[in-house]
């Protein structure tokens, strides 16, 4: 079954229950060895993106005497530091250049870590540990990016649409980015006091975060799980909280970080070692002073100046914490997305030592 949607382009597009897997042409034997190496990222992501052919890797020692990075982002609250520490030179005076890819979500990151298309990825913390339980590429996360607050994650629907209450989405559709990340995880666990089961009694559409406002609106979803500053353009659409799913049990759940392959950070450590202060600097400065995450939301968002003092803004932590991601496992491990049994975060963080 197959949705409608339109992108910031305003070109239709449709949007399918699940990811959508691009085709490439080759030898019987290339197409076999490819298509089994896709079903394994697949099951691991749940995403289709597998593309091979966009990016390239890590750039070292440049005409400028800079290691340039190719890194994955979103245009969300989240990377805002990011955008901080690139506005103010703080990754060219640490010998660093950023090459910036625009992804859905950190599900589709983790394929294009695996092929080598991006060096380093912002993405969530669900799907970066479903990688790595899975055992189809290994992670090492070099820096935290985002926490959950109150108002940060909602589930979002249209007043006059017939969605009065959370029973009400039952044989309805739902919004997300991608499958299997933290905003799933998060609708699935609110959504389950009220008996509803994903699959059973409701069905997640993909689509990207920027589209989610108009789609609720035109009633394409019945709801849409909505991050800022989308949350804010929503509401100037007169879209509606159905529910806060970063609150009661997910209250300041940890929500993102920045990933690269264990091989990556094995062949490029002072780089992540300089990544990752960097971004400590980046995300000390944008949790101290709100009015710097304002002042960059228009810059790389579609939101406009007006909009974005009324954006909820979570945490920025500063260091990568085993135990406070462990929340993050034990979330997952009750609504079955991982095994039961160790899971070991700690050997998944990557940790530079003190600058000289």
């Amino acid at each position: 079954m197959a949705f409608l949607t339109y992108h910031v382009t305003g070109e239709p597009e449709m949007v399918r229950p699940v990811s959508r897997v691009r085709r490439r042409r080759g030898s019987p034997l290339r197409t076999a060895l490819t298509l089994t190496a896709c079903i394994g990222l697949f099951l691991v992501s749940g995403c289709g993106l597998l593309s091979g052919s966009e990016g390239k890797a890590a750039n070292q020692g440049n005409g400028n005497g800079l290691t340039t990075i190719t890194v994955g982002t979103m245009p969300a609250v989240d990377v805002a530091p990011l955008h901080l520490a690139i506005q103010n030179g703080y990754f060219e005076q640490a010998g660093l250049k950023l090459d910036l890819q625009t992804i859905s979500g950190g599900a589709q990151g983790i394929p294009k870590l695996a092929n080598g298309s991006l060096d380093v990825t912002f993405g969530n913390w669900v799907s970066f540990f479903r990688a790595q339980q899975k055992g189809v590429v290994d992670l090492k996360a070099i820096s935290d990016a985002y926490q959950a607050a109150k108002g940060t994650f909602l589930l979002m629907r249209m007043p006059g649409k017939g969605i009065t209450s959370p029973e009400r989405l039952q044989n309805e559709k739902i919004a997300v980015n991608t499958r299997a990340n933290i905003n799933e995880l998060l609708t699935i666990t609110t959504l389950k006091p009220y008996g509803l089961t994903p699959g059973e009694d409701y069905e997640f559409v993909t689509m990207d975060f920027p589209d989610m406002p108009s789609a609720v609106q035109r009633g394409d979803v019945a709801a849409a799980s909505v991050i800022e500053p989308f949350i804010s353009q929503a509401n100037k659409l007169g879209a509606e909280t159905l529910l806060d799913t970063a609150s009661g049990p997910t209250a300041n759940m940890p929500i993102a970080g920045y990933a690269a392959t264990q091989k990556w950070v094995e062949n490029h450590r002072g780089a992540a070692a300089k990544f990752q202060r960097v971004m400590s600097r980046a995300q000390q400065e944008a949790g101290a002073d709100r009015n710097k995450v304002e002042k960059l939301l228009p810059t790389y968002t579609k939101i406009d100046p007006e909009t974005a003092p009324l954006v909820q803004i979570g945490t920025y932590p500063t260091t990568l914490d085993a135990s406070r991601l462990q929340r993050v496992v034990g979330l997952m491990k009750a609504n079955g997305e991982l095994p039961q049994g160790k899971f070991d975060v700690e050997s998944m963080l990557f940790h530079a030592p003190p600058a000289k």
